[in-house]
């Protein structure tokens, strides 16, 4: 499964394009008074303003190159405050997730992620990191309240659990997409706390485009 765009609901809607834009340097396809589209890669990043304010969050991921980390964790610290998780502002994961990461949130309050997966992600040539190294998105969290009605239309698609099987738990994270692709869609409950962040998960209205089709979860 391959994420090709995600549209997400924010406030700060001014300042959050002018981020993507220019801090995180994203091409801006394009752009009005209530909706922008950035490009991420092979995916495209979609920001619709929430006329009704009700401060929406998400947390993502942007696939880099699996050889770019340092350089893009050096490139952000000249741009962002990088979040902290006991003190660091890196991980490293083992197992069969291996890769690198850092978190840092935009002005909409999303928690975003850059992550060099190893062994999935393409290296590169690169001798300093650019937009050019952000391959696409690669993780968008969907949070509901009923997580099997969510699986079920994911189910759907063909896209299925790294576990094997759907878990409806209080803390629990299903990883919905096949690890060759490097790409998941991030399905939990309400109230879970994001990692390198104290906020807990809210739901938000979210569509997702994949190669397999679309998963809304509009409220």
């Amino acid at each position: 499964m391959k994420i090709m765009q995600i549209d997400l609901w924010i406030s700060n809607y001014e300042e959050t394009v002018a981020f993507y834009q220019h801090t995180l340097e994203l091409p801006l396809k394009s752009w009005n008074e209530t909706e922008a589209t950035f490009q991420v890669g092979n995916s495209v990043l979609k920001l619709i303003k929430d006329l009704e304010a009700r401060n929406y969050y998400y947390h993502f991921a942007f696939n880099i190159h699996a050889n770019m980390f340092q350089k893009a964790k050096s490139w952000l610290q000249e741009r962002v405050t990088l979040s902290t998780e006991d003190g660091e502002d890196e991980v490293e994961f083992a197992g069969r997730f291996k890769a690198t990461s850092c978190y840092f949130e935009d002005p909409a309050g999303n928690i975003v992620e850059y992550i060099a997966r190893d062994g999935i992600a393409p290296s590169s040539e690169s001798t300093h990191f650019s937009t050019r190294n952000v391959i696409e998105i690669s993780e968008i969290g969907l949070t509901t309240k009923n997580i099997l009605n969510s699986a079920e239309q994911i189910l759907h698609l063909g896209i299925l659990p790294q576990d094997g099987k759907i878990v409806d738990e209080v803390d629990y994270l299903n990883f919905m997409g096949e690890q060759e692709d490097g790409a998941y869609i991030l399905l939990g409950p309400v109230g879970r706390t994001w990692f390198f962040s104290h906020k807990k998960s809210i739901e938000s209205p979210v569509t997702i485009y994949t190669d397999r089709g679309i998963i809304s979860n509009l409220l």
